[in-house]
C-alpha cells in the first residue's frame, strides 16, 4: 500500500471479512476501436492526478467511448481544494463503511456497470479502490503492475512516465487484441 494509513483493526476486519472477493464476470478482452464504454478509476493525491485523468478521459473520448470517471481523493483535507471536472465523480473516506468499502450509490453504480474496459491510473494500492477493482464486472480490467493483482493486463509501466506514455502504451497494446 502506498503512505495512507487505515486504522489497522478496521483494515484487518476488513480483510478478514470482506476479503478480495471477486465479481462473477465474462472476461473480454476487445481492441480499442471495439471499446464502446470504459471506467477510468484512479487516486487524487495533488491537482497533477486529476490533469493526468482528464488526459485519459479525452483520449478516450476522442474515440468515442462512453467514459465513466471515479477519483478516490486520498486526503480528505484536499477534498475541499481540489478541482473536480463536471462529469467526474469522486469519493473521499466519508464514503466508506466500517470494513473500509465504498458505500455510496455512485460508487455501487460504477463498480456494477459492464464496462468494455476498466483502467485503472494506479489507484489499486489504496485499500477501498483495490475492493472496488474486485469487486468491478467490467469485462477487461488494466492497470499497472502491482503485487495486487485484481487485474486482466497489466502494464509495467513506472508513474514517473506520465498518463500519455500509459495511455499511448496501453492503446499500442490494446490495438493487438482482435
Amino acid at each position: 500500500m502506498k503512505t495512507k494509513r487505515y486504522n489497522y483493526i478496521r483494515l484487518k476486519l476488513s480483510e478478514l471479512l470482506v476479503g478480495e472477493r471477486e465479481a462473477k464476470r465474462t472476461i473480454k478482452p476487445c481492441s480499442l476501436d471495439k471499446i464502446k464504454t470504459a471506467g477510468l478509476l484512479f487516486a487524487v493525491n495533488s491537482d497533477n492526478d486529476i490533469v493526468d485523468a482528464q488526459y485519459v478521459y479525452n483520449q478516450l473520448k476522442t474515440r468515442n467511448i462512453e467514459v465513466s470517471v471515479l477519483g478516490y481523493i486520498v486526503n480528505s483535507k484536499e477534498a475541499a481544494t481540489c478541482r473536480q471536472p463536471e462529469g467526474f465523480n469522486f469519493y473521499t473516506d466519508k464514503d466508506l463503511d466500517f470494513l473500509l468499502r465504498p458505500k455510496t450509490e455512485n460508487i455501487k453504480i460504477f463498480a456494477n456497470t459492464e464496462f468494455d474496459i476498466l483502467i485503472d491510473m494506479d489507484s489499486v494500492e489504496y485499500y477501498p479502490s483495490k475492493l472496488l477493482i474486485h469487486s468491478s464486472v467490467a469485462h477487461f480490467r488494466v492497470g499497472r503492475f502491482a503485487d495486487v493483482n485484481p487485474f486482466d493486463f497489466m502494464l509495467c509501466i513506472e508513474p514517473e512516465k506520465g498518463a500519455k506514455y500509459y495511455f499511448e502504451q496501453l492503446a499500442h497494446y490494446l490495438q493487438k487484441f482482435n
